[in-house]
């Protein structure tokens, strides 16, 4: 009869191993393992999150509130917090599904999760057509899931199964293998690793006798102490041909591949030296944080739905419900960075306003604020003077020092200024950024700098013999003063 109640999960290891999902327990206890669920569940915790409207009327803004209510609330739960329900969707990953059981409560006039409570995977079976909940009335069949009241989680679920792709059970036949061929491992340095004792009894000797020294050679393992009868030679030899260095393989391929099937890369995390290079660990690490950002996704799918809950119970069906969204972690390239300031300077007013901000890293969320960073005054290195310069707390040769930076920035301008003409006709004629890059190259021989260099030149010769002319007028000044 339970065979016709439920379809049996389809996984190909779990059958051809004849298993059930309760080896994932077991898989999970291996550190290699466990490390790498740890590494990727804190990749996801460490993101943040916020509650986006679905529209713009009131009650759209209404049902935010009441979610962004309902998220302060489960976060501070004590036995169920937040943090650990999303960990526990984000293992819909890991073991195919997972489901958690929303507990609810009135708070005023609004119904809100009172917490969210984990539903192990044991109670949930699939007929083929739905989801159904095992429970002490009907432990064999179950029954529908309640309104309202399960969030249920699938990873690459398919209507051949159902029941979605467990990445714990690709890690079983590594976890087996590893397991047994350290079993080995550690037989092998037991019976390798050290020397052999091997005793000769001259003469006739009793089987006694040479049982007896058997038990105190085997007591030399432990003791190094140890009374032999006379006659008896002892001689310690080690065993040569014999290397562990299979075993170490197996378990170092075994490690390799369950960290390729959790997350999705070996380098960053394995590098011991003997291969691979710092930018081939970032681009693995890159890996990893697209697998984090696709755990993201699932769990925010999951969310959505809570949240069209929250809304449709205490607003309605026609109120649109507000949005889980991870907050975005971008870091610009530094060279695209370089490239946009470049283009800014060589084309003003020519430069898209949103390319410029995705070219900088500028989140949507800061581009509508009002409060901007003046813009530097004069630009250029004057403008790097006056930011430097702080009116009424320099010194008289402080002050000396900044009109001599100041100055000589100026005449730079100027020198360059001839310069900058001939790069920006190269640009504005180029056709593509290749093209400009190339022509940049061509007459870069030709841009005049020997006044630049006999004007830097002389402005450090200045501030160096202005500094050591007012230092020996201070130390005279103190020894004056010291005398007196």
């Amino acid at each position: 009869m339970l065979g016709l109640s439920q379809l049996p999960n389809p996984d190909e290891v779990l059958r051809k191993a004849g298993l059930s999902h309760q080896v994932y327990d077991q898989v999970l206890t291996d550190p290699h393992v466990m490390s790498k669920v740890i590494d990727r569940r804190a990749g996801l915790l460490r993101r943040e999150w916020q509650v986006k409207a679905g529209g713009d009327a009131a009650g759209d803004l209404k049902a935010v509130a009441l979610c962004e209510q309902a998220v302060a609330d489960l976060e501070e739960h004590e036995e169920h917090p937040l943090e650990n329900s999303l960990g526990i969707l984000q293992e819909a990953a890991l073991r195919g599904h997972r489901a958690l059981e929303v507990v609810w409560r009135r708070t005023g006039n609004s119904w809100l999760p009172e917490f969210l409570r984990d539903i192990p995977n044991r109670r949930l079976i699939h007929t083929g057509v739905q989801w159904r909940l095992l429970t002490i009335d009907a432990p064999s069949h179950g029954i529908d899931l309640p309104q309202r009241k399960v969030l249920l989680a699938t990873h690459m679920a398919s209507t051949d199964n159902p029941y979605g792709e467990a990445l714990l059970s690709r890690c079983y036949w590594p976890y087996l293998f590893k397991h047994n061929g350290l079993k080995w491992w550690v037989t092998l340095a037991e019976k390798y690793g050290l020397p052999w004792i091997i005793a000769m009894l001259g003469g006739q000797t009793e089987e006694a006798q040479r049982r007896e020294l058997l038990s105190k050679l085997v007591a030399m393992a432990v003791d190094p102490v140890t009374v032999l009868p006379k006659g008896a030679e002892v001689d310690f030899k080690l065993i040569e041909g014999v290397s562990p260095d299979v075993h170490d393989r197996l378990i170092r391929i075994s490690n390799a591949e369950i960290s390729k099937v959790l997350v999705g890369q070996t380098l960053s995390t394995e590098m011991d030296g003997s291969s691979g290079s710092r930018a081939a660990a970032e681009t693995h690490s890159g890996l990893r944080d697209e697998i984090v950002e696709a755990d993201g996704k699932l769990v925010a799918r999951v969310m959505n739905r809570l949240f069209a809950w929250i809304t449709e119970l205490n607003l309605g069906p026609t109120v649109a419900p507000p949005k889980f969204v991870w907050i975005e972690e971008y870091e610009p390239p530094r060279e695209w960075s370089q490239i946009a300031a470049r283009a800014i300077r060589a084309l003003p007013g020519k430069v898209p306003l949103r390319w410029a901000y995705d070219k900088f890293g500028i989140g949507e969320e800061y581009r509508e604020d009002q409060d901007m960073v003046p813009p530097l005054v004069g630009g250029g290195a004057g403008a790097g003077a006056d930011f430097a310069r702080d009116d009424g707390a320099f010194t008289p040769e402080q002050q000396a020092l900044e009109a001599l930076a100041e100055k000589s920035a100026g005449a730079a301008g100027q020198i360059l200024a001839e310069n900058e003409k001939k790069l920006l006709a190269v640009v504005e004629n180029a056709s593509s950024y290749e093209e400009a890059m190339e022509r940049l190259l061509d007459v870069y021989p030709e841009l005049a700098t020997e006044d630049l260099e006999d004007l830097l030149a002389r402005t450090l010769t200045a501030a160096t013999l202005y500094g050591r002319y007012t230092a020996d007028e201070e130390t005279a000044e103190e020894d004056h003063d010291a005398d007196a």
